[in-house]
């Protein structure tokens, strides 16, 4: 599967939205600010000789979680930030923040790991800090994007599973994040594990993981790449919606974006990537026009909605000496294949859900990956959706509750029959049991988003 699909993920709701253990004992709640201001983000050195998932340190979250300004207290008893061990996409040991939310009536045996949308080249994107009511008081990096995505979380707390929710690009924001998203995720799982002596989450849990466009792309991936990496989690299955797979290259995915509405995607990428590959910084630097550096380089302190402000129908191409740089250059071309490259073929239960008519993420590609992965042996139940009323903004909404309730059965035990199967279903509408179980004044902002969406 192209690894650039994650670039058109991102292109999908949250673009549409608005947008063993190392160290000890619980760290104080003095940190506050961004996670580029705040020491507890910081990567400890010689963390490359501590197995991937050990524990660096952790603490309560500096400030209290909230949605839209609704703090989720009455779903949240306590509330987690974990420093731990991954690895990047160049195999070199790093560290990353895990978010660990325990319901009211938790079962401590049951582990959702939701993979959340970062979509950014910035650090102070990241769900850690935007799950916080505090970043709101950022004007550029407060996210609605990534608040809508906890408003799905907190469905998952209300079946009594413990949510964690890995900060998946990392310290240096690198996006696409590949591989390193991925093992975050996988080693986000690890470290809840290994957090029972505070948490007191039970041994060999039962897990399963979730994620919806740029968050279902970075779930997909951690399936596939699970068998090698972490063979020893047992994964009961996963949910993924709105996922961008078998795409195009990262030459046709830009030019398609340029002068687009969402244009940001591109300095977002590139930023993105140089996180990762320093050579690609030096190119960048070296070709970007001298009067658009400022702009360029804005998505490295803003978050999406800013971002996509800031380059909504810009030439982003044009602010390069030459125009065609972003499309030709090898030293891109080649990271771009090498993340193109196959990750291997999941081995858990998937339930995979599609919008007919999205305008984003065409459903061809999805058609032809789960027909491919069908066909080498994996279980998958995949859901089309053909309402007329929807886009892939709000069926990342309205998909939900299908989701959660696949997801219920398999954590509930009940063992996915194998092969697969492919069904059709209408759904005009959000589910009003799942409206439930938010506060009456989000419920009503998911109504009024949803009215309000273009058909």
């Amino acid at each position: 599967m192209a690894r650039f699909a994650l670039l058109w993920a991102a292109l999908g709701l949250w673009a549409a939205a608005l947008t063993g253990s190392f160290g000890s004992g619980l760290q104080s709640r003095s940190g506050s600010g961004p996670p580029s201001k705040d020491p507890f983000y910081d990567v400890p050195s010689g963390i490359d000789k501590l197995k991937p998932g050990s524990i660096l340190k952790h603490r309560k979250p500096p400030s209290p979680l909230a949605a839209f300004g609704e703090k989720i207290d009455n779903l949240v008893k306590e509330s987690h930030q974990i420093l731990y061990r991954t690895t990047d996409t160049l195999g070199n040991a790093t560290a990353t923040v895990l978010t660990l939310l325990v319901p009211p009536n938790a079962d401590y045996g049951k582990i959702l790991s939701f993979q959340a949308a970062e979509d950014a080249a910035s650090i102070d994107c990241a769900p850690s800090f935007g799950y916080q009511l505090e970043s709101t008081k950022y004007p550029l990096l407060n996210s609605a994007t990534m608040q809508l995505q906890l408003l799905l979380a907190e469905a998952a707390l209300d079946k009594g599973w413990v949510v964690i929710s890995a900060d998946s690009e990392g310290p240096k924001g690198a996006y696409p994040a590949d591989k390193l998203a991925a093992y975050a995720t996988l080693d986000g799982i690890r470290a809840a594990v290994n957090s029972a002596p505070f948490t007191g989450i039970k041994k060999n849990p039962r897990l399963s993981l979730w994620g919806y466009s740029g968050g279902g792309s970075v779930t997909l991936l951690a399936t596939e790449l699970q068998p090698a990496y972490a063979p020893e989690l047992k994964i009961a299955g996963a949910a993924l919606g709105g996922v961008a797979a078998g795409m195009s290259n990262l030459s046709d995915t830009i030019y398609q974006t340029n002068k687009g509405p969402v244009a940001g995607f591109i300095p977002i990428t590139l930023l993105g990537l140089a996180a990762q590959y320093p050579e690609l910084g030096n190119l960048i630097d070296k070709h970007l026009k001298p009067q658009y550096r400022d702009t360029f380089y804005k998505p490295l302190i803003q978050c999406l909605e800013a971002n996509k402000a800031t380059f909504m129908f810009g030439d982003i191409a044009g602010m390069f000496d030459d125009p065609d740089f972003i499309y030709t250059n090898p030293t891109l071309a080649k990271i771009a294949n090498d993340m193109g490259q196959s990750n291997g073929v999941p081995k858990v239960p998937l339930f995979w859900y599609h919008y007919v008519q999205d305008q984003l993420i065409p459903i061809k590609n999805a058609d032809t990956t789960v027909e491919k992965y069908c066909a080498e042996g994996v279980t998958i139940e995949y859901q089309r959706e053909t309402a007329r009323n929807l886009t892939h903004a709000t069926y990342g909404l309205v998909g939900a509750p299908d989701a959660l309730r696949w997801l219920q059965g398999v954590m509930n035990g009940q063992e996915p029959k194998p092969g697969c199967s492919n069904g059709t279903v209408a759904t005009p509408e959000i589910d009003p049991t799942f409206l439930k179980i938010l506060p009456k004044k989000m419920a009503d902002l998911i109504i009024t988003y949803l009215a309000e969406r273009p058909l």
